[in-house]
């Protein structure tokens, strides 16, 4: 008596596309889930503001009104930044940063 093993094979390919669904899904979700923290971290670090200051204490054109002004900007974002000639400082909810003498 000769076996029909027809059924068996599409129920054992069928269990490995199963299986590599699967796979590919944890996989995408993995990828989903970093690429969320890592925008986290990109919005949360301020590079270009520190440059930006950085650039500013450099010009060596940092006056009171100029440090009053920059002060206020970024009170406006919740930020808080001191700038002079030989410091940068820039503190927010995540990062606090110091650059120069007396950090």
């Amino acid at each position: 008596m000769e076996m029909n093993n027809r059924g068996q094979m599409i129920l054992l390919f069928a269990a490995a596309v199963v299986v590599i669904i699967l796979s590919l899904s944890y996989i995408y979700a993995q990828n989903i889930i970093a690429g969320i923290e890592s925008s986290r971290t990109m919005l949360a670090f301020p590079k270009e503001e520190l440059r930006n200051l950085i650039e500013i204490r450099d010009s060596r054109n940092i006056n009171s009104e100029a440090q009053e002004q920059l002060k206020v900007l970024c009170a406006k974002n919740g930020w808080v930044c001191y700038v002079s000639i030989n410091k940068v400082e820039f503190k927010n909810a995540e990062v606090d940063f110091c650059d120069g003498d007396g950090c």
